[in-house]
């Protein structure tokens, strides 16, 4: 089991970067994933697998009518009412969308990421990350054609969260989008400016596709301010990185600024030639958004070298995209406008509900009042009761003690079902107390589980070796809790998985993973199991399914683990395994300062 729940997490990560990487490898790796998912009946991993299928038809074998039908497999699998899983999906539906050139679809589910990640209160340093990336790719999504229009408050927002967060490759794309800003208002000197702070950026990140990009940005800069020897310094650069191998997008967005770079310093020969290698490298890839500039520019280099038919036939292609693009444009125009109205109606819809929740909440302090009333009574009536239940237990022993051997086997047998019952009262109310304790303010703070596992293990330690059993357990992770609690939870079960267990050598196996900003841990035995009919009533207080003589105990121990659990805003199950045993599984938040 400990495997299982290791394996997935870390295959999960393995497929992610395989798919960054357009790895064709990956997609048996992508098939183990969803059989392990399968396997374990997880179901957010199941929705992660079908996500993953359709970001290999997005991103390797570029298939829409694949991307669609997985995307819509996943889709029943995400909770999207949970801000933190609707923003996961729309965001993995948006990209694959955007590398279909599917651009209303792209925006409008990049429009929904947004508005689900922007409702969550305390973002995470990797949704901070993928947030920015959505406000950028809105940006880009609305610069594509000449018609389009660039809404800056989208790359002024990413930047905002990338400076926030320190990350620099986020911020080196912004700053490319601001080189554009500036190029498109004739504000060439600023346009270098930040062009050269943008290679700076990615010199220190060491990615070579990237720098190339900056190069090529920062030639081009200095074509226009008529910079001849700089400008093609900086293409030389570039050049010897991406070819002759490299990845068709990079060199096509070489090939697209250089020729810039020649028609500003009027060498339209070179000019017309590296334009048709980008369109011949855009049309490879599919990406025809980038054409219609060129077309333009490139009716414009032939009408210069005198060659008109060429010059007509481009600029008939040129007025083709605009047509293609005013569609778009209109699309995305009224996905954008719906998208403000939804804000609209919600920003109303929190209005009225204001008044209702402030209502609430005078209703919940009077409910909490009432509750710490019960807790205290409850505590003292359980600290109260204690003492008699001791005393019963103890003159009930001295009293057999000093009738040894003048009792019949009648008033022995009385006085051992005095004794028995005066003891398990007390085990209860003691119980009782531990259940009470779980209810009390409880200072929650990150906490690491190693030191917390070593404890619970060193206090049932005689249990354990009386019983030879064995507890394996990996390196644990950070958690957000209480320290008390962690060692009582931990505890509470490894001493169960031991006692309800007929098997020589009783094992204890714990194993985790994690799924967004939770960790999921498995406490697994191979016991006598719980029948399914069972397997919620164990967790109520008293509930015993074996009578004294075959287990003793009280029936407090896995209510405690529950109320630990959700406490700590966890939820805990279990379920029967391949030995014949139990798994327990719960869930704890994530160290609060750790990105996903």
């Amino acid at each position: 089991m400990e495997n299982k729940y290791i394996e997935i997490s870390d295959l999960q990560n393995k497929v992610r970067l395989l798919l960054s990487q357009r790895n064709e490898g990956v997609f048996e790796l992508i098939q183990e994933h969803n059989r392990l998912a399968e396997f374990n009946e997880n179901h957010e991993h199941l929705g992660e697998s079908y996500i993953n299928f359709a970001l290999y038809y997005c991103l390797v074998d570029v298939n829409l009518g694949k991307f669609l039908q997985y995307t819509e497999q996943a889709k029943p699998y995400f909770d999207l009412n949970n801000n933190r899983r609707a923003a996961y999906f729309y965001g993995n539906i948006a990209f694959g969308y955007q590398v279909h050139s599917q651009m209303p679809q792209s925006q409008s589910y990049f429009l929904k990421a947004i508005n689900s990640m922007e409702q969550i209160p305390d973002l995470s340093i990797a949704e901070k990350k993928r947030l920015a990336a959505h406000y950028y790719n809105l940006y880009i999504l609305f610069g594509f054609s000449d018609l389009g229009t660039l809404d800056k408050r989208y790359i002024d927002r990413a930047l905002e969260l990338n400076i926030s967060i320190d990350n620099k490759l986020g911020i080196s794309y912004c700053y490319s989008a601001i080189v554009g800003e500036y190029d498109r208002q004739s504000k060439i000197e600023e346009a270098l400016q930040y062009s050269l702070r943008r290679i700076q950026i990615v010199e220190e990140l060491n990615d070579p596709f990237q720098l190339c990009l900056a190069y090529c940005s920062a030639g081009l800069m200095y074509a226009k301010l008529a910079d001849s020897t700089m400008a093609f310094s900086f293409f030389a650069k570039a050049y010897p990185i991406l070819f002759p191998t490299g990845n068709p997008q990079f060199q096509a967005a070489y090939y697209m600024e250089i020729a810039e770079a020649y028609a500003e310093t009027e060498r339209y020969e070179e000019a017309i030639t590296s334009y048709l290698e980008a369109i011949k490298l855009y049309e490879l890839i599919g990406s025809n958004l980038n054409l219609s500039k060129i077309f333009r520019l490139l009716s414009k280099a032939y009408k210069v070298t005198g060659k008109l038919s060429e010059a007509l036939l481009y600029q008939e292609k040129y007025s083709q995209s605009l047509l293609d693009n005013f569609k778009l444009d209109k699309l995305l125009a009224i996905t954008a406008t719906e998208h403000e109205y939804e804000q609209k109606q919600q920003e109303k819809e929190t209005a009225l509900l204001k008044q209702k929740n402030e209502e609430i909440e005078t209703y919940v302090h009077q409910l909490e009042q009432s509750n710490d009333d019960l807790k205290q009574f409850a505590h003292a009536a359980s600290h109260d009761l204690r003492e008699p239940v001791r005393a019963i237990v103890s003159y009930s022993t001295l009293l057999e003690i000093s009738l040894k051997g003048k009792l019949n086997p009648n008033e022995q047998e009385y006085i051992s079902y005095l004794k028995d019952g005066g003891k398990r009262m007390y085990d209860m109310i003691t119980g009782i107390l531990a259940f009470s304790k779980v209810n009390s303010s409880q200072e929650a703070t990150d906490i690491d589980l190693n030191p917390i596992y070593l404890q619970a293990v060193e206090n049932i330690k005689l249990f354990i070796a009386a019983k030879n059993a064995v507890v394996e357990c990996p390196r644990l992770p950070v958690v957000t809790g209480s320290r008390t609690l962690l060692i009582q939870l931990f505890q509470n079960l490894i001493s169960n998985g031991i006692k309800y267990n007929e098997s020589e050598i009783p094992e204890i196996r714990i194993a985790f993973h994690r799924i967004g900003e939770v960790y999921e841990f498995c406490v697994s035995d191979n016991g006598i199991g719980i029948d399914d009919k069972h397997k919620d009533d164990v967790f109520d207080m008293f509930t015993r399914l074996h009578n004294q003589e075959q287990y003793q105990g009280t029936g407090i121990g896995l209510s405690i683990c529950r109320k630990i659990v959700e406490r700590m805003g966890g939820r805990i199950r279990n379920q029967p395994n391949q030995t014949g045993g139990t798994d327990f599984i719960f869930t704890l938040p994530a160290e609060s300062d750790v990105s996903i």
